[in-house]
C-alpha cells in the first residue's frame, strides 16, 4: 500500500494539474479538483461520478451518452474527504474534459448559491413553482385580480413538526 501512496503523491506533485480522474475500488469513475493532500487521504472539490446512458436515436441506432452527476446527492457540501486506500489509481484529466468540468461546478455554484436559505424562503419559491406550473399547464384558477375563487383551496404548507 505504500508504494500505491507513494505514486499518487507523485502523480499529484509532478503535475499542477489539480483536476484529476480518480478509479475507485467499487468501480466508480469520479473526477474532481484535488485541494489538499494527505498521507492517508485526499480533500477534493465538487467530486461527480461519470454516468453513461444509453439512448435510443433511431430503430436501428443506440448512441451512448457520457454525463457528470453530483457524487453524493442531497447535499450542498462541496468538499470531501476521500481515503487513499478507496482509491485504485488517479489520473490528469484531459483539458477539454476540464474545461466541461469547470462549466459545471459554475452551474452548481451558481444554482446552489440560488436556493433559499431558510424553510419560509423555500415554502414561497415552492409555491411560485407550483403556481408557474398550474399557469403552464392551463389550470391556473386565478382571475383577473389574482385572486382564487372561493372553490379553489389555497397551498398550505406541511407540519413538519411531527414524524408518522
Amino acid at each position: 500500500m505504500k508504494e500505491i501512496n507513494n505514486s499518487m503523491k507523485e502523480t499529484t506533485d509532478q503535475a499542477p494539474n489539480p483536476f484529476k480522474i480518480m478509479k475507485m475500488i467499487n468501480g466508480e469513475d469520479i473526477i474532481c479538483k484535488i485541494m489538499e493532500e494527505y498521507s492517508d487521504a485526499l480533500v477534493v472539490e465538487y467530486p461527480m461520478s461519470i454516468v453513461k446512458n444509453q439512448v435510443v436515436e433511431s430503430e436501428d441506432q443506440i448512441v451512448e451518452h457520457t454525463g457528470l452527476q453530483r457524487w453524493i446527492n442531497y447535499t450542498h457540501d462541496t468538499t470531501f474527504v476521500i481515503p487513499k486506500e478507496r482509491i485504485i489509481t488517479l489520473a490528469n484529466m484531459a483539458p477539454d474534459v476540464t474545461m466541461y468540468y469547470k462549466h459545471v461546478c459554475k452551474r452548481l455554484e451558481f444554482e446552489t448559491n440560488k436556493e433559499p436559505s431558510n424553510d419560509v424562503e423555500a415554502m414561497e419559491k415552492m409555491k411560485e413553482n407550483i403556481d408557474r406550473l398550474m399557469h403552464i399547464m392551463g389550470e391556473d384558477d386565478t382571475d383577473e385580480s389574482g385572486d382564487r375563487p372561493a372553490n379553489v383551496v389555497p397551498f398550505v404548507p406541511i407540519d413538519k413538526s411531527k414524524l408518522h
